[in-house]
């Protein structure tokens, strides 16, 4: 078994920041978590740094949570995953930048775990998942930049860097520019409510720019129809001209064919000699050649203007075409980046990404239990029930026995440490006593006087106040072993308290049905103002391994030298083999335990103990163990 000190030891430094932070802190069990009240961590060894610093960040964050969220403000938040994990983000930032306020030293405590996570790869890299839905993107921006930007953990700047590349492919300019100026409020932030205000300012941005996206895509169809309209008309108006061409050919080329045949009827018709048939046949090849030239000359006259029509019309089809295809493309984006805004406002749970502080969690709780420190239970110090008119009547029944024993007790202190004289054999003051030892050759005739300290200790009381406390001991006056236990305890600490040098406490173990404790008196705190909270109250049974881990953890906060533990208990403790563990390390630390048992025997857990057959002797039995451990 390692790490046997105290000093170091998980349990107690956690509870010691806890007190540092001004929340309370809980050690043990296998889960990491917060209920609003108070923080729990499981117990482990620090011989692990990365857990150690792992522990410490979340402990800060957690401590963070509890002094300054508004749990009621952030729970109306989460009415949606997006909403819920916006809200999430920007309180996180708020609650550390305030705690680093507070306590500088947190700042460097909270980077740890982000490095950590990073070395170990606990962060999503964001760009590599093609599928990514686009709240993860918007969230990841937010968690990464904010936390460069506002908390200083540069360990994230490329993380940041990367998210707002992917944030600009993803997102609208509009939306990318509106988000950025509304992030430069963060800084600033003093409550929960001003997070979720701005976690509604965003989301109601998202709403508006998917208004636009809307907008413009109407717009786009509109266009979209006019130039298909026009596109039509002016088709339509091409087919029509071309149709009139041809009919105006076809009205001026038949002349020519009629003429032809006229001819040949007049050729039919006249029979004139052989002469003038052939110079008639002459003239004829001759203007019929010429006719056929001129017929040629139309034809390709009329090829040539159908060819121009044909070029205008593809031309026209290109340019259709050309302009149908950016509009698709426009209309394809519109349509992408309206996906993606609506998908952001409609995000599940499994679209937003966990939280960092939940994987820390898991991390915590899935360390191995192989240490000294594995079965160790911290409790949490619960406030007492006040009852004043009860603490007066109590104050008032010990006041005199009280007295008398503080007196027996200073008197007894003062004369242990009284100064004494001592005879040497050299010095400044000679001892006229002692001059009758020259005679026979003694030189030590010189005084010195030697000067003992004060006690300097602190005295940590624990009084069992399980279930079977509540027997009756005395048939004569109806009294309860509990009540007995109570005065006993608080006489003591008030003839304690009142002597130079002896710091006393009072706890009471359990709380309820728990192995939590309830102090009644702590280290510095004076008896009667505090006589309210001593109430003979029992309840549950004996978890001495988690009383006895808070008064150690108690005294080792004190400037007292000397450190006791003093257990009154009546029976055998739920877990003895912790409850040894325990008392091996607070031996181990130079802290004393005496174990004080009423009819029953407490040697098999105390080197130093004593039992209590008879119960009326108790309260005499604990002054007089109280005097041994001031005169030792």
């Amino acid at each position: 078994m390692k790490n046997q000190s105290l000093n170091n030891a998980f349990p107690i430094v956690a509870a010691a920041l806890g007190n540092k932070f001004g929340v309370k802190v809980k050690v043990g069990g296998s889960d990491a978590y917060t209920d609003g009240n108070t923080i729990n961590l499981p117990a482990y060894n620090l011989e692990d740094p990365s857990y150690k610093d792992v522990a410490w960040g979340y402990l800060a964050h957690e401590a963070a949570h509890v002094r300054f969220t508004e749990f009621a403000d952030f729970r109306k938040a989460a009415t949606s995953p997006i909403r819920r994990s916006i809200v999430n983000i920007l309180e996180d930032i708020r609650i550390e930048k305030l705690m680093q306020n507070t306590y500088p030293g947190t700042k460097r405590t909270t980077e740890k775990v982000v490095e950590y996570l990073v070395q170990t790869g606990g962060f999503q890299i964001i760009g590599q998942n093609e599928q990514i839905h686009p709240a993860d993107i918007l969230s990841q921006f937010l968690l990464f930049r904010l936390r460069n930007d506002v908390l200083g953990q540069t360990a994230l700047a490329s993380y940041a860097d990367t998210a707002e590349s992917l944030l600009e492919d993803t997102f609208p300019v509009g939306a990318v520019t509106r988000l950025v100026a509304l992030l430069s409020e963060v800084p600033e932030f003093q409550v929960t409510r001003d997070c979720v205000r701005l976690a509604d300012r965003i989301l109601r941005m998202i709403e508006e720019e998917q208004e636009i996206e809307q907008e413009k895509a109407r717009q786009q169809q509109q266009s979209n129809q006019s130039q298909q309209q026009e596109s039509d008309d002016s088709s339509s108006q091409s087919q029509s001209g071309q149709s009139n061409n041809d009919q105006d050919d076809d009205l001026t080329n038949p002349s020519s064919g009629n003429s032809s045949q006229d001819n040949q009827s007049q050729g039919d018709d006249s029979q004139p000699d052989q002469d003038t048939d052939d110079s008639q046949s002459t003239q004829d090849q001759d203007a019929s050649g010429q006719d056929d030239q001129d017929q040629s000359q139309g034809a390709g006259s009329q090829n040539d203007a159908d060819t121009d029509d044909q070029d205008s019309q593809s031309g026209q089809s290109h340019a259709d075409s050309t302009g149908s295809g950016a509009d698709d493309s426009q209309d394809q984006d519109s349509e992408h980046t309206l996906k993606t805004l609506a998908s952001v406002l409609s995000a599940s749970e499994d679209d937003v990404p966990q939280d960092i502080f939940e994987a820390v969690q898991q991390l915590l709780g899935s360390q191995s239990r192989n240490s000294y420190d594995a079965d160790i239970y911290m409790p949490v110090a619960m406030d007492p029930n006040r009852n004043s008119s009860v603490g007066n009547d109590l104050m008032n029944k010990v006041l005199s026995d009280s007295g008398k024993i503080r007196a027996s007790l200073q008197g007894l202190v003062q004369s242990s440490r009284c100064d004494r004289s001592v005879n040497k054999r050299s010095g400044n003051r000679i001892d006229g006593r002692k001059l009758s030892r020259l005679i026979q050759g003694d030189a030590r005739v010189f005084e010195r006087r030697s000067h003992k300290q004060a006690p300097n200790t602190a005295i940590h009381l624990l009084v069992d106040c399980s279930g079977s406390m509540n027997g009756i001991y005395s048939t004569d006056s109806n009294r309860r072993l509990i009540q007995l236990a109570i005065e006993s305890a608080m006489a003591l600490a008030l003839a304690l308290e009142g002597i130079s040098g002896v710091n006393p406490a009072v706890t009471r173990f359990p709380f309820g049905d728990s192995d939590d404790v309830v102090p009644l008196l702590k280290h510095g705190q004076k008896v009667r103002p505090n006589a309210s909270a001593f109430s003979a109250v029992t309840d549950g049974c004996t978890p001495l391994h988690a009383a006895l881990w808070y008064a150690a953890s108690s005294l080792i906060a004190t400037r007292e030298e000397r450190k006791v533990i003093m257990v009154l208990t009546d029976g055998q403790p739920d877990d003895e083999c912790a409850a040894k563990a325990v008392i091996k390390r607070c031996e181990s630390s130079g802290i004393g335990l005496v174990g004080v048992g009423i009819c029953f025997d407490t040697s098999h857990l105390f080197d130093q103990s004593i039992c209590i057959n008879n119960v009326s002797e108790l309260r005499s039995e604990l002054f007089r163990i109280s005097r041994d451990l001031l005169a030792a």
